[in-house]
């Protein structure tokens, strides 16, 4: 059964911005302390990336157990061409995982770019995102290119091609 997605709104950013910080906290282990703080910060700015992209989330016990961001195609920004739509922060709380939140709300981003037209939807990631990375290539998503170091850390986007 897939879970049930909603658009969020303004008074959930906070509490999106802290899933955000404990999902990813899960890398701090094997980042230096400078890398680890530049992420921490990077995923907590959701009000900032809440300008340009639409917050999905999925609610467990009426508190917020995953989210994501999606940018509309014509809004996408580096690393991503203007014209892709584009998937930004997924996160699911570690109490959550396993039970296909990701994949709904990665699911939701893909139907969500298809209906706005969309040739291609873009993602990124990290060398230490495994989980994701499998997740993405198993929703068909291929490696594009790499990108810049960021938090001394290799990432590659990813693109999926929705159509022709």
């Amino acid at each position: 059964m897939s879970p049930e997605v909603e658009a969020a709104r303004e008074a959930d950013l906070p509490a999106i911005a802290t899933l955000n910080v404990t999902a990813y906290g899960e890398f701090e282990p094997r980042m230096t302390p400078e890398g680890w703080a530049g992420m921490a910060a990077s995923v907590a700015a959701v009000e900032t990336v809440a300008e340009r992209a639409a917050f999905l989330l999925v609610r467990d016990g009426g508190e917020i157990a995953a989210s994501v961001a999606y940018v509309p195609p014509g809004d996408s920004d580096v690393p991503f061409p203007a014209a892709w739509a584009s998937i930004l922060l997924l996160a699911v709380s570690p109490r959550c995982r396993g039970r296909g939140l990701a994949r709904g709300l990665l699911d939701a981003c893909i139907a969500r770019a298809r209906d706005e037209g969309a040739r291609i939807i873009g993602l990124y990631t990290s060398e230490l995102m495994t989980g994701a990375l499998h997740l993405y290539e198993s929703a068909g998503f291929v490696e594009d290119c790499e990108l810049a170091r960021r938090h001394g850390l290799r990432y590659w986007r990813y693109k999926l091609t929705l159509r022709e």
